[in-house]
């Protein structure tokens, strides 16, 4: 019986491994499995062109999404039968402008602003957020997870599964201000694909869910490192 004491607690600290990762690991595996930290680093900036569609409010229309490094973003989502939307974020500040009206960003909308916008995030992960915590296995859909909860100075957590196996990011969860006040808003994220010319991988469909709804966006034309004139990022 003596004898099979070592073996025993040898397996038991083996399957103990497998119900947890640090965050660095984690982290580094996430970063691996998009392509790598050299080649993110070689994508400067992003054009994704495709579609949305909002099925409850039986909405749809065409979307249009810029990057540029650091923290540049714009998007601009044309409904159709009712006009564009532009939201972006142009380093410094924030803004939605439609058909309805305008807003500026301020206080925890700019803060969220600034986080979304920022190019390749898992590279910034461990200076955005002050606390990343590793809370076990989860599923999103059939997909085995890791749950990380990712704590900013200013604003409210996140939350976000990773792909046990792949290292992928599946979805993330959160509390998010918006000017009609605080929303819980997830996303999960699929159809990963190679951004041609890049060596990295991105999801190319993504599933919102707001209060209003699902918001399903399919991204059919992805291009890396294309020149954008930092005045796409002013406010319309």
């Amino acid at each position: 019986m003596l004898r099979l004491l070592p073996a025993l607690l040898a397996c038991c600290c083996a399957a103990a491994a497998q119900n947890t990762i640090a965050v660095d690991d984690l982290i580094e595996k996430h970063i691996a499995a998009t392509g790598g930290r050299e080649a993110l680093e070689k994508v400067r900036t992003m054009v994704m062109s495709g579609s949305f569609e909002l099925p409850a409010m039986g909405a749809s229309g065409a979307i249009n999404i810029f990057a540029k490094a650091p923290n540049k973003r714009l998007a601009v989502i044309n409904v159709d039968g009712f006009g564009e939307i532009f939201q972006g974020f142009d380093g410094e500040r924030g803004f939605s402008v439609g058909p309805m009206g305008s807003v500026d960003f301020t206080g925890q909308m700019l803060e969220d602003a600034r986080r979304d916008s920022m190019m390749h995030p898992e590279l910034h992960w461990k200076q955005m957020y002050s606390k990343i915590e590793i809370k076990g296995k989860d599923r999103v859909g059939e997909r085995e997870a890791w749950v990380a909860a990712m704590t900013p100075e200013k604003g409210n957590p996140i939350t976000a599964w990773f792909d046990a196996e792949s290292f992928l990011l599946l979805k993330t969860s959160g509390v998010r201000v918006t000017d009609q006040g605080e929303a819980e808003v997830s996303t999960e994220f699929s159809d990963f694909r190679e951004v041609p010319g890049t060596g990295i991988k991105m999801a190319h469909q993504m599933k919102q869910v707001i209060p209003v709804g699902e918001i399903i966006m399919r991204f059919t034309d992805v291009k890396a490192n294309v020149d954008i004139d930092d005045a796409k990022f002013n406010k319309p």
